[in-house]
């Protein structure tokens, strides 16, 4: 039998609702898995303390983190006997902690219904014990508020009372022992009243004796060494895999289970924890002087501060340089109360030095948004001899917070330098992607098709192709020149609409030859786009040219009469399914004219990660450059790199618009390959491609967390720590946790009530669902080329930060696209899911990663 017990200290209450006179008559009642137990009443007092402690039986502790602890505060009326609501906390088993742990919290009180009121706090320290010397409190009884003692005086009176049961012995122990609850005994009969052994008369009532009781064993405890645990929900969850409740302080207050608690003035990041910054710009450079025998100069700036130093670009033979690049220090790091500049130049053997610019931090001003930037100011140069004539450097310096408009793009210091090629590696980004749509596409027939051969008759099928998606209709024989198949194929295009349709059609002469009739060339932009099935697609007939006339005059004097008639448009109204099903981020259809208003916003606080494990070395140690990239609807975005740290702080906060709740945040960590460490360099060129970059090259993802926005309460913090699991071929691996706090919030209640009365995908899909035999096709046309379709040159900038480094890894790491995650994911090493057990709906365990 398990000795676990749940221990509810009641501490006081603070400002509570007055009922009577501007006081009330205040106590708490606490129910924990079918049992109940009551406090003292404290009469006429609106700020009561109690000090009362009470231990629950858990009857099930596999079901701990399930089941929740209610505390109601009641007022009690002695002239009509009976109790008023004065409002209540609700506690998850998730937020328990053991007892060495525990510490009193103030819960803000809420109300009981709709309509009534609630004020104040309730003061209360919740704990987990399993020592067998502490017994479940005993039953209390039911009130009698006209006639129930609360005064010390009075108990004490009602001591008085002779007891007929108690035991004269002394120096006895009273022990009671816990049934199975199917074995227990029924409640003690009502106005039983239990004493103390070997107490007399005024020593206070059984429940300060038993305090004080628990007490003694508390201390009796503490003076053994104890292990504190977080309690396991079962067998297959071991604690390490678990999910943890936490109570960090955050620019809007500290946050306990999930209710803020305001502390200084919140800000627009009040999700994150404040980061006080200083900022160095280093914008231009002008009249500086001839350093080399030649007369160039190739000049760069260093910042040094303490012992961190980074560098901007270098210019080669440019005497009024602009680099416009801005340095980021956290004021933990700063050292030293001097900022020194210096300019130098360039060169082969050793850099020459220019000259420099020295800046006392204590006169550095602090600026806070949505203050003007800060305007940079000319500085003069000092050279070695101290003289101020070697040009002009341009800098801005100030203090600011992760809410200043130049900390995403910002160069962030770590504990290893930087090259400036590799800058745009580690910065953080944010980045929409390309909206997609479907290409239907009806082949009806051809007219007027002359084979290049002759003496056979004709086996003709016509070939459909979009970027790298290819499909082809069956072979039609026939003796005319006339061709009939009417077959739909399905595509998928991204904008802007760069790539054209090519349509060919094809004589199969014999056994792995085919010989190209003709083709037709269709731009994208021209097609019709439709919102929805009642508007019509008229056939329309396409000349074909012959293959490889590319000059306009040989197409003029061409004599090619072959036709085709096509029904091509572009559907607007399906959402094109580029993600796995179970995991979508976005429901809604193509077209912008069909979307509805959001219907909330979710405001998601990337803290940090703690105890990642080493992915690289570096000076013979193990190290790691960790990145976030959050994917949620059209938005993609990453965080900067914290360079050289297996314990990063991030404290970056981003929203999104919510259109459904039936939609799921994906969030992953990855270590930056770039920053390489002892076994790989970072001085290959920054020119290189990312398409001929090397399986070496590409970002190590560690792990990912889903969480489902369905079951999200509006306006409440969750702040939690997840556990980022792979699975090695030895086993379950954890690779850290990562911290997040996150906030759904709803805009417009009435926008919430009618997404329960649509469907959960767009109108289209109902009126004309896809063909069964266009659904393999889709997947499969667009799953094997995604990547080249995503992040083709005509799509993407390749210097975007989120793709340019492994655009691939990421997009199969996050299960973005469902075919990709099919030929990537599962075959890398099946990395697991960490789902919040309360916002999810999916839950994995280790055994079913293992299977």
């Amino acid at each position: 039998m398990s000795n676990l017990k749940l221990g509810v200290e009641v501490v006081s209450a603070h400002d509570l609702l007055p009922k009577e006179q501007g006081t009330a008559n205040a106590f708490v009642e606490v129910e924990f898995d079918d049992q109940k137990f009551r406090t003292a009443i404290k009469d006429g007092d609106i700020n009561p303390v109690w000090n009362e402690q009470f231990f629950f039986n858990i009857s099930d502790p596999s079901r701990l983190q399930e089941k929740e602890l209610e505390a109601y505060v009641y007022h009690a009326n002695r002239v009509s006997n009976n109790k008023t609501c004065l409002g209540k906390v609700r506690i998850s088993g998730t937020s328990f902690v053991s007892q060495s742990d525990a510490a009193p919290l103030h819960y803000p009180l809420e109300k009981r219904t709709i309509l009534s009121r609630a004020r104040g706090e309730l003061g209360l320290r919740v704990f987990l014990t399993d020592d067998p010397s502490v017994r479940v409190s005993a039953p209390g009884q039911d009130f009698n508020f006209a006639s129930t003692p609360t005064t010390a005086q009075e108990q004490a009176a009602a001591n008085i009372i002779p007891n007929p049961f108690q035991d004269t012995r002394t120096n006895q122990v009273r022990q009671f022992q816990h049934l199975p609850r199917e074995q227990q005994r029924p409640p003690p009969i009502a106005g039983q009243q239990y004493y103390a052994q070997g107490q007399g008369q005024g020593q206070g009532s059984y429940g300060e004796q038993q305090q004080r009781s628990y007490s003694a064993a508390g201390n009796r405890a503490e003076a053994a060494p104890q292990v504190a645990r977080m309690y396991s929900a079962g067998p297959q969850q071991p604690v390490d895999f678990q999910l943890k409740e936490t109570s960090p302080t955050l620019g809007g207050g500290r946050i306990i289970h999930g209710r803020v608690m305001p502390g200084e003035k919140a800000g627009a990041y009040d999700l994150v924890e404040k980061m006080h910054i200083l900022f160095v710009r280093v914008v231009k450079a002008r009249d500086l002087p001839h350093m080399d025998l030649t007369g160039s100069l190739d000049p760069y700036v260093e910042v040094h501060l303490g012992n961190y130093k980074m560098k901007t670009k270098f210019f080669e033979k440019n005497q009024r340089p602009e680099w416009d690049e801005v340095f980021a220090f956290p004021k933990e790091v700063v050292q030293s109360s001097t900022l020194e500049v210096v300019v130098k130049d360039k060169d082969i053997l050793r850099d020459d030095y220019v000259g420099r610019v020295m800046l006392d931090l204590n006169e550095v001003p602090v600026r806070v948004p949505p203050d003007s930037p800060l305007a940079p100011e000319w500085y003069r140069l000092m050279g070695k001899d101290g003289m101020r004539d070697r040009g002009e450097l341009m800098l801005a310096v100030w203090y600011g917070t992760q809410a200043d408009e130049c900390f995403p793009s910002a160069i962030h210091a770590g504990s290893t330098p930087i090259d400036s090629h590799l800058h745009n590696y580690i910065r953080g980004k944010v980045y929409p992607t390309p909206r997609m749509w479907y290409v239907r596409v009806n082949v009806i027939e051809a007219q007027d098709i002359f084979t290049m051969e002759h003496h056979h008759i004709p086996d003709v099928f016509v070939k459909v192709r979009l970027g790298h998606q290819l499909l082809k209709t069956r072979q039609v024989r026939s003796p005319t020149k006339n061709f009939m198949w009417n077959e739909e194929m399905m595509f998928v295009a991204a904008e802007p609409f760069e790539d054209d349709l090519i349509i060919q059609i094809e004589d199969r002469v014999a056994q792995n030859k085919d010989e190209v009739i003709g083709e037709a060339i269709i731009p994208l932009a021209r097609l019709q786009k439709r919102a929805d099935h009642k508007a019509p697609v008229r056939p329309v007939w396409f000349d074909l040219r012959r293959p490889g006339l590319i000059d306009v005059n040989q197409l003029k004097e061409d004599k090619f009469y072959a036709k085709v008639s096509l029904r091509v448009c572009l559907e607007g109204g399906y959402h094109v399914l580029d993600e796995s099903t179970q995991y979508c981020s976005d429901l809604r259809p193509t077209m912008k004219q069909l979307w509805k208003p959001p219907i909330g916003v979710l405001e998601v606080g990337i803290l940090s990660a703690n105890g990642l494990n080493p992915t690289k070395t570096r000076q013979d140690r193990g190290s790691c450059d960790p990145y976030c990239v959050a994917k949620y609807g059209h938005k993609w975005v990453r965080t900067r790199t914290i360079v050289d740290n297996l314990n990063p702080r991030f404290n970056e906060q981003y929203t999104w618009d919510v259109f459904d709740h039936g939609t799921v945040l994906t969030i992953g960590l990855f270590d930056n390959c770039h920053i390489g460490g002892d076994n790989n360099n970072n001085n290959h060129s920054h020119s290189q491609s990312h398409s001929n970059s090397s399986p070496s090259h590409m970002d190590k993802p560690i792990g990912k967390v889903r969480i489902r926005i369905s079951t999200l309460e509006t306006r409440r913090v969750y702040t939690h720590t997840y556990p980022l699991l792979v699975l090695h071929p030895s086993g379950v691996k954890k690779m850290g946790e990562l911290h997040l706090a996150i906030r759904f919030s709803v805009t417009s209640l009435l926008n919430v009530f009618l997404t329960y009365s649509r469907p959960l995908l767009p109108k289209m899909h109902y009126a004309q669902p896809l063909s069964i035999h266009l659904e393999p096709n889709t997947p499969k046309c667009f799953g094997e080329n995604v990547s080249e379709l995503i992040f083709s040159p005509n799509v993407l900038d390749r210097n975007t930060p989120i793709f340019n480094t492994s655009s691939d890894e990421v997009i199969a790491h996050l299960d973005v696209f469902a075919s990709v995650m099919e030929h990537r994911v599962l075959a890398e090493l099946n990395r697991g899911l960490v789902v919040h057990e309360q916002l999810g709906d999916e839950r994995i365990t280790t055994q079913k990663i293992a299977k």
